[in-house]
């Protein structure tokens, strides 16, 4: 039967009623399996649709917004129970892995791929089974089963295939939808109900994505810390620990050596004042370093060298570029002039090469700019 020939009409109200039933029953089923995915599953209402020829070309399969699961009744009719409680998971998993707000600038469609790759694998070692046809590396040169959507993404194309494997309608979700799903799963996380029956990997990769990010100040000043070198030195000592009587031995030897890429395009201008005065606050309590700033648009426009005897000064600092972006550039010097990290002030919005440099990199990312990068460490101005 058509969607159109049972609109508004008993049968197909008793159909979707009898979905919805079966559904539930599906969800309660999760309890004994996978009770992490069953009470996260308990926060969607579940929503028969496919009354209307306009659902079903709507959601021809299911779909989520992070407030229901959406399942179309003819879809329901043509799968088996194996693969009708492999949707309902997978439904629960794109909510849980911030699937439909982790877009960003990307290209719709094979981000659809990207995340349905990465949440069928999830489901697939969850529930010990997949649907015939649905989008999962089955080779040893696909996707790891820890390969995030945005690793996947850079690594696929778009094809008449995989567009037509997409196992169900992503539709968007407000900000805060997503906010209270990060709440509640880390409440979940922490109670530990459910948590021994995932695997170990999951669950440190839901709590990557639940954390709340630590301040870009202080992953900034992590970071550098990291690449100090040099030995303590006894005389003369410590400062700061005096007062306790302790003579501890000082870090003032210790070297910082980076280079620094500044992104001067338009969108990041109005941060660049912020991240300087914090890195220059940040060096002057180092005694030794030595830093190389870059500022670049679609090409290096800027080379500065700055350390204590020449040290950063904002007042007279002059920014230039404010054209295009391109990074090869960068890339291209910090590989003939080695260093011992990078640091990237960026928006991200720019092809990047699918390998990282030789050095350790984190992008200190100014706001509305790209969340995730495909490699590096990323802190997130606010």
């Amino acid at each position: 039967m058509s969607a159109h020939a049972y609109d508004n009409d008993s049968q197909g109200l008793q159909r979707q009623r009898e979905l919805v039933q079966t559904l539930e029953n599906d969800r309660s089923l999760l309890l004994l399996t996978q009770p992490f995915t069953a009470a996260l599953a308990m926060r969607l209402k579940i929503v028969a649709v496919g009354g209307t020829l306009s659902e079903s070309q709507r959601i021809p399969t299911a779909a989520t917004d992070g407030k229901a699961i959406y399942f179309n009744v003819d879809f329901a009719d043509r799968i088996d129970a194996k693969t009708r409680r492999f949707v309902l998971c997978h439904e629960v998993w794109h909510c849980v892995m911030g699937h439909l707000s982790r877009r960003l600038y990307r290209q719709p469609m094979r981000w659809n791929i990207a995340i349905d790759y990465e949440v069928n694998a999830i489901c697939h070692e969850l529930l010990g089974y997949h649907p015939e046809g649905c989008l999962i590396a089955k080779t040893k040169h696909g996707f790891e089963r820890n390969e995030s959507a945005e690793e996947i993404y850079e690594r696929i194309q778009v094809t008449e295939q995989a567009a037509s494997q997409v196992l169900d309608t992503h539709l968007e979700m407000s900000d805060i939808t997503a906010t209270e799903w990060q709440e509640f799963t880390q409440q979940l996380l922490a109670s530990g109900r459910g948590i021994g029956k995932l695997p170990g990997h999951l669950t440190q990769r839901i709590k990557g994505i639940v954390t709340p990010p630590m301040p870009w100040q202080q992953l900034l000043r992590r970071y550098i810390q990291r690449q100090l070198r040099g030995e303590r030195q006894w005389f003369p000592p410590s400062r700061r620990h005096i007062h306790r009587g302790l003579y501890l031995p000082r870090q003032r030897s210790e070297h910082i050596d980076l280079t620094l890429a500044l992104d001067t395009s338009g969108s990041c201008i109005p941060y660049l004042g912020q991240f300087l005065e914090q890195l220059r606050h940040l060096l002057g309590s180092f005694a030794s370093y030595q830093v190389t700033i870059l500022q670049c648009d679609s090409k290096i426009q800027d080379i500065r060298q700055v350390s204590p005897d020449r040290p950063l000064t904002i007042s007279d600092y002059q920014v230039k570029g404010f054209g295009g972006t391109a990074f090869h550039e960068v890339f291209d010097y910090v590989r003939n002039n080695p260093t011992q990290a990078l640091v990237f002030f960026t928006d991200g919005h720019v092809d990047l090469p699918p390998q990282p440099p030789s050095q350790p990199v984190l992008w200190v990312i100014a706001p509305q700019g790209r969340k995730r990068m495909p490699w590096g460490e990323v802190a997130l101005m606010k």
